[in-house]
């Protein structure tokens, strides 16, 4: 059978999240509905009761990741972003949630019950609660030994998004510029403390103790995407700007009779009723190829 792109990539963000559904919220989170959604200042969100089965009364809650942003970021990012809105699926559910977008005290007693460290700056001192939050993995915390326990598991992320934000490095609403700094922080920490325990010990959030398998999981979820795919960001970037400007039509006007034309920057257009050149006004847009269905 020839492979099905849409299964295989949803079926990898199904099981990432029935996985840390199992493991961080005891299966007590409803079915939702996955969706990929390219919102040019978030990297995922959730929406409650966004969809609506049939002519029924049933409605199903979202959780929306956006693709541009995976190619520049790590697997534990990724992790981070999808749990982080099941939180807020959970408070949907079983708590309070504040007026939306603001992230309240009951959520963030939630983020750090499951080993993830609310931070309005994503590194540590941040404030706990706010209108835009992210966080950070606490280290010996559950999610991050479960999110070593799901790359023991053999998931990889299936494809990259050709057009990502290769030009920025931040994620969750953009906040998180020093988020790779404050990672190899707390992995640092990490390492040093399980590498010096002994077989018999038991590290917090794992059935079992912490063993070379586990160590190698670890250093995948650290490993951008970018190099799990060999691209070269740099790279990525320039062909991307090769493109738009390939796309990127200048204004012509006739010095005569003022008619317009749009083409490519490089072109030597004359007014065929006037007899004269035209002149460049400025840059513009095709819009008919610029556009995208989101």
């Amino acid at each position: 059978m020839t492979a099905k792109p849409t299964l295989q990539m949803y079926n990898f963000i199904q099981d990432a999240y029935d996985f840390f559904n199992s493991r961080l919220f005891a299966g007590q989170l409803p079915p939702c509905l996955l969706t990929l959604q390219r919102d040019s200042n978030v990297m995922g969100y959730f929406s409650s009761n966004r969809w609506q089965k049939g002519k029924g009364d049933d409605t199903i809650h979202e959780i929306a990741l956006n693709p541009q942003y995976f190619i520049t970021h790590r697997p534990l990012e990724l992790m981070q972003t999808l749990v982080h809105e099941m939180v807020h699926l959970w408070q949907h559910e079983f708590g309070k949630p504040s007026h939306r977008t603001y992230h309240n005290k009951e959520w963030a007693d939630k983020m750090e019950s499951i080993g993830l460290m609310p931070s309005s700056t994503g590194k540590p001192g941040g404030k706990r609660t706010g209108q835009k939050m992210s966080d950070y993995p606490m280290k010996n915390g559950a999610f991050y030994f479960q999110c070593v326990a799901f790359s023991k598991m053999g998931y990889q992320l299936p494809f990259y998004d050709r057009h990502a934000k290769t030009e920025s490095t931040q994620v969750r609403h953009n906040e998180l510029e020093n988020l790779a700094s404050v990672l190899e922080q707390v992995f640092e920490e990490i390492s040093a403390e399980t590498t010096a325990m002994d077989d018999s010990q038991v590290v917090a959030g794992l059935a079992e103790p912490y063993t070379e398998e586990d160590r190698r999981a670890e250093a995948s979820l650290m490993q951008p995407f970018s190099e799990q795919f060999d691209i070269d960001v740099a790279v990525l970037s320039e062909a991307q700007e090769k493109e738009a400007s390939s796309k990127r039509k200048t204004v012509y006007r006739c010095q005569s009779c003022g008619d317009k034309a749009w083409g490519k920057p490089s072109l030597d257009l004359w007014c065929g009723k006037c007899k004269v050149p035209f002149v460049k006004l400025s840059d513009g847009y095709d819009r008919e190829v610029e556009t995208e269905v989101i």
